[in-house]
Formats: C-alpha cells, sequence, structure tokens
C-alpha cells in the first residue's frame, strides 16, 4: 500500500483532497524550475536515450505535469509516430478509474463504454484515445488504446480472459510483438507490465495479487452491443512493491533502466526480455513484491 493509499483511508475526505492540491503545487513549482524541453530536446531522448527506431510496437506511460516542455502537450503523439513512423504503433493505458482502486471502481457496478467512457489516466492517454483510427480494448478497468497497423491485433482479445494481464491482453502481446516500452516524465514505479509475469504464473505465482470474487460487467463494445466481460481485481493491500529499486537490483540496464533527464524521470525496457528474466526470477520466489505479502507457501521457496 503506498502512502498516498494510506493517507486517503486514514484522512476524512476534506483533507486528502487539500494535501493532493498541496502536493501537486509543490510538484509544478519544481517542474517549472527545471530546464524547457524544445521539440528537437524530446526527439533527442525518444531517438537517443530511449531507443525509439522506425517499425517498433511502444508502449507509453506518461505524465505531462511532470515534464516541462516547452511545445503543446499533444505534439508528444506526433513526435512519437515520427520516430517509429508509418508502420509502427503506439499504445496508451486508458484506464476509466480515477482515484480509485480497481476494486472499488468495480464495485460501483458502471457499464464501460469503448467509445465514450473517459481515460483518466493522464492527459495524453485521453488525447491519444480520441484520435481518429485509434483502437481501444474492452476491458472494464485495464483498458489499453492503439494506434497503428497492429492496434486491432494486439487490442482484439482482451476481454476474453478474468485475468486482466494474460495472454489475451494487449500487455502481454507486447511480448509476442518484441514491444519497447517507455516512460515520459515517469519512473518504472508506473510499469503495470510488471503484472504479466503474475498472470502467466497465476496460482504458482507466490503472490496472492487478486481478489477471491470476480465481477462481471456489462460493457459496450464498438459495434454498440453489450458484452458481459469477467475480470478479477487487483487487493491492493498486496500490491505493495518497489519496482524501481527490483529492476536496479535484479534486471540489467540493457533491459530496463530509469533515466533522470534534465531533472525529469523517464524509463526505458525492452518487454519480452524483461518477461523473460521477471518470469525465472518468480519460479525462484523473487518478485516486485514485499516479502510480507508473500503466501506462506511461498515463504519457504529459494530465492
Amino acid at each position: 500500500m503506498t502512502i498516498r493509499e494510506i493517507a486517503k483511508k486514514i484522512l476524512p475526505q476534506g483533507a486528502f483532497e487539500k494535501v493532493l492540491r498541496a502536493r501537486k503545487r509543490v510538484q509544478r513549482a519544481r517542474v517549472e524550475r527545471l530546464p524547457q524541453l524544445s521539440e528537437s530536446d524530446f526527439q533527442k531522448i525518444l531517438t537517443e536515450q530511449l531507443g525509439l527506431v522506425k517499425d517498433d510496437v511502444v508502449y507509453v506511460h506518461s505524465s505531462v505535469d511532470r515534464m516541462h516542455l516547452a511545445f503543446p502537450f499533444y505534439r508528444i503523439l506526433s513526435l512519437i509516430r515520427e520516430a517509429i513512423g508509418p508502420d509502427g504503433t503506439v499504445l496508451f493505458p486508458t484506464y476509466p478509474n480515477l482515484r480509485i482502486s480497481s476494486y472499488e471502481y468495480l464495485l460501483r457496478g458502471e457499464r464501460f463504454d469503448v467509445r465514450r467512457t473517459p481515460s483518466y489516466t493522464g492527459l495524453l492517454n485521453e488525447f491519444a484515445r480520441r484520435q481518429r483510427g485509434a483502437l481501444r480494448s474492452l476491458h472494464p478497468t485495464k483498458s489499453v488504446c492503439a494506434a497503428g497497423p497492429l492496434a486491432r491485433e494486439l487490442t482484439a482479445t482482451h476481454q476474453l480472459s478474468p485475468y486482466p494481464y494474460d495472454v489475451c491482453s494487449p500487455y502481454y502481446k507486447l511480448i509476442e510483438k518484441g514491444a519497447k516500452i517507455i516512460g515520459l516524465g515517469v519512473s518504472t514505479r508506473n510499469l503495470s507490465f510488471v503484472y504479466c509475469v503474475d498472470d502467466a504464473l497465476k496460482d504458482s505465482f507466490p503472490v496472492r495479487v487478486y481478489h477471491d470474487h470476480i465481477f462481471e460487467v456489462e460493457c459496450v463494445n464498438y459495434e454498440s452491443r453489450v458484452e458481459r466481460v469477467r475480470t478479477y481485481a487487483h487487493n491492493m493491500r498486496r500490491i505493495i512493491h518497489d519496482v524501481p529499486r527490483y529492476m536496479k537490483t535484479h534486471i540489467p540496464a540493457e533491459v530496463c533502466r530509469d533515466m533522470v533527464i534534465d531533472g525529469m524521470n523517464f524509463f526505458r525496457a525492452d518487454a519480452p526480455k524483461l518477461f523473460e528474466l521477471m518470469l525465472a526470477l518468480a519460479k525462484k520466489g523473487v518478485t516486485v513484491y514485499a516479502p510480507s505479502v508473500y503466501t506462506k507457501r511461498s515463504e519457504s521457496t529459494p530465492s
């Protein structure tokens, strides 16, 4: 459980919102003191630091507010597409839940509409979702949008498994496509791809990361038909991890690397190589999770 989640649990709602606003003011002030990134600066980061090349499949985590840009935020999408070319495909997380866990969101019983339900995972992600030709996966909490030649293939089957990060998901398909994952303004703390290992091993994974209950949610697809999608939701009491520390300790920098450029966070990861290494470590009992949340059965697993 993060500090933010603890604060939300123990503070009255008004006090919690006040803390969030104060935190954002401090963050904005810090960012405004950093050097501004021009479009050419940003393009160099994409190609020289993050390693994007023509025809790449790239999954993007981002926080526009944590970068000091000298250009409009929406140009980021164009710059990425210029880097990967017309045969490249770009993906973004488009989760619909704001400031609450997936479990809390699902308890509300809201219908998910693949066309109309907004994304609350950042300004750039919502902008990308609204682009002509973008396609979004039909999942009530872990939806992904994609644009490019592989968009349909990557997003088409997300609704077919109750495990949101398993082989049916766009996340797992990043492995099959040799994709890159990048962070713009964020560190690997935001790297949701790590959950693919959890869902690959399912009951063999050392931590029980989901609530036992499977939700069945009404979702409206692109044909305006209602599909009932079944999904697990993470148990946030068990999602206690330090992904940047794990990466620094166990994963070579050429596979996954956090970096700070002009005071701003970025990261890059090679999806298939990262998955292979994390899967092998998980089978030995080494995961991103804190030892305190391991199941008793796995606590004796050799590391």
